[in-house]
């Protein structure tokens, strides 16, 4: 199993004190290193621009190369752009479509993120883009077609993804603190997908401090029935790590047990498998996740963290949400 790396994912670089900044990569690429991962260098695709525009209106692609002719700039609140940030992001672009095209499971170790970055930016009703630019995992499941999943495992609803793929039969999950309590504030049950792509939209909104028990509840009971009916030809991870009680920017209380029982279980299906860096803000969390997946993906058993049991008043309100998830899906798929 490969990681793909190049300095050039460190060349966004925020004006001012930012939660994702190049050292984000540092932490992540440190636990690889220490967990003997093997890291590949990453290659340019001439027709990366076009394949931008798979996910991305050209309007806003040739604003992004615009704003990145400036040494600094600033799309909104949250986001900025430098003038390395369109090599940043097109360089992901093209390291996730020759991992598609090959069919090979492997991690991408790269920033921006990409999963709230919708058709014009700026997506659905979220008050910004929420730090990305391009989104990678649209696009290389756009580029793949039939057969494409994208599972969103970021503490924060992939809002760009689901306005890229909401018209198209290709499967879409997302688990996601809950849109009342989080940005962006959309990813209810509801949000099922129209035309062509009803009911490829999987939206699992969790409450505040749900814990590992909880979570993989969520996995067995929806993720993995949901996958086994789909039949995906091949998965792309939007892999956030700031769904970890240790994050600073979210309310949830995981640890990386729980995205190792959901790493477990994606690759259960035989299926190749790519993980994107989306989230994660916390660099201890990041090593130590990174070191995680490279046990996984190599056949070894990693270090547990001591697992988080959830409080029974949160796990009420979790059934509730999941018995909403269940009846809005039970048109579609068999849970």
């Amino acid at each position: 199993m490969s990681v793909y790396f190049s300095p050039v994912f460190k060349l966004h670089k925020a004006p001012y004190r930012h939660p994702e900044a190049p050292d984000r990569l540092d932490a992540f690429m440190e636990g690889v290193r220490d967990t003997g991962g093997e890291v590949r260098e990453t290659a340019w695709r001439e027709d990366v621009w076009q394949l931008i525009e798979l996910a991305h209106a050209r309007e806003y692609v040739q604003s992004m190369r615009a704003l990145c002719k400036r040494e600094f700039a600033e799309i909104d609140g949250d986001t900025y752009i430098s003038s390395g940030t369109c090599d940043a992001a097109a360089l992901a672009v093209s390291t996730a479509v020759a991992a598609v095209e090959k069919r090979e499971t492997a991690a991408i170790a790269a920033r921006p993120p990409g999963h709230h970055a919708g058709r014009f930016g700026r997506a659905l009703t979220a008050p910004s883009q929420g730090f990305c630019i391009f989104n990678t995992a649209a696009i290389a499941a756009l580029y793949l077609g039939e057969g494409a999943v994208v599972v969103d495992i970021d503490v924060h609803h992939g809002n760009g993804t689901q306005e890229v793929l909401y018209d198209r039969d290709l499967l879409y999950i997302s688990t996601h603190q809950h849109p009342n309590t989080l940005y962006p504030g959309t990813g209810y049950p509801d949000e099922v997908g129209v035309g062509r792509g009803e009911g490829y939209n999987v939206n699992i909104p969790l409450p505040p401090m749900l814990s590992d028990d909880a979570y993989r509840e969520v996995v067995d009971e929806v993720i993995v029935p949901v996958l086994r009916q789909y039949g995906p030809k091949y998965i792309i991870v939007s892999l956030g790590w700031d769904a970890h009680r240790e994050d600073p920017l979210a309310n949830m209380n995981l640890t990386i047990n729980s995205y190792l029982h959901a790493f477990r279980a994606l690759l259960s299906l035989q299926k190749p498998v790519l993980f994107l860096l989306e989230g994660g803000y916390n660099r201890e969390v990041l090593k130590r996740g990174a070191a995680a997946l490279i046990h996984v993906l190599n056949g070894r058993e990693p270090p547990l963290e001591r697992p988080t049991v959830t409080s029974e008043a949160v796990y009420r309100k979790f059934r509730e949400e999941l018995a909403t998830v269940r009846e809005h899906l039970s048109k579609y798929w068999r849970l």
